[in-house]
C-alpha cells in the first residue's frame, strides 16, 4: 500500500492552490476567493485545529452576555506549526464567507459537530 491510498483525494493528483501558506487578509479579488474555497473545502478540522476552534468560540460565548467586552487570545505555536491557517478558517467560518454561487464557508468546509454547533 502506498501512502497515497489512505487519503479520500490523492495528493498526488492536486495543486496546493495556496502554495501551502496561508495569507490571512481582506481580498475578495476572485483569485483570492478561490484560494479560500480550497482551503475550506480541504480544511480538516479535528485535533489541535479542532481543539483551537472550540475553545475560542467557547471563551467568546461564555463572555457573550457577561461582560461589556470580550477578552483577547493568543495564538501561538512554531514557524509552519498552521496558526495564520487557523485564524484563517475561523475568521471564514465566524463570518460565514459568501461565495458568488451561494455557497458559505459553513456549508463547504467538513466541521465537527460540536464546532457547528458553536457557530
Amino acid at each position: 500500500m502506498l501512502n497515497r491510498d489512505i487519503y479520500q483525494k490523492d495528493p498526488s493528483t492536486r495543486k496546493l492552490v495556496n502554495e501551502g501558506v496561508a495569507s490571512v487578509n481582506d481580498d475578495q479579488s476572485s483569485q483570492a476567493l478561490s484560494v479560500l474555497r480550497y482551503e475550506l473545502d480541504t480544511f480538516v478540522c479535528d485535533g489541535q485545529y479542532e481543539k483551537g476552534i472550540e475553545v475560542v468560540l467557547d471563551k467568546f460565548l461564555h463572555n457573550l452576555g457577561s461582560r461589556n467586552e470580550q477578552p483577547g487570545i493568543w495564538i501561538s505555536g512554531f514557524y509552519g506549526s498552521g496558526k495564520s491557517h487557523l485564524v484563517k478558517m475561523l475568521r471564514a467560518l465566524w463570518v460565514d464567507s459568501a461565495f458568488d454561487d451561494g455557497a458559505t464557508a459553513r456549508g463547504i468546509a467538513n466541521l465537527p459537530q460540536v464546532v457547528s454547533d458553536q457557530l
